[in-house]
């Protein structure tokens, strides 16, 4: 069995011992495993937008006062 595997395996039989049969069943009909590929969708949904495009945008609209940023939030770097 993968590691993987196994530590599904531990998860689900805590959960089972901890909630009782039918909240586990309850909890687990909330998720289903996915399917198809995350990246491939995304860029056909959003194009070429990357983080660093979005990035830009965000910064043209706190520049132009359209976007303002919490106090508390901190500039990461973009790696140039």
């Amino acid at each position: 069995m993968t590691l993987s595997a196994e530590f599904n395996q531990k998860a689900k039989a805590i959960l089972m011992r901890e909630l009782g049969p039918v909240d586990y069943a309850r909890f687990i009909q909330q998720y289903q495993e996915g399917t198809g590929d995350f990246t491939r969708d995304r860029h056909l949904l959003l194009g070429e937008e990357s983080a660093r495009t979005l990035h830009e945008q965000a910064a043209r609209l706190a520049a132009n006062g359209e976007l303002s940023r919490p106090a508390s939030a901190k500039q990461l770097s973009t790696g140039d």
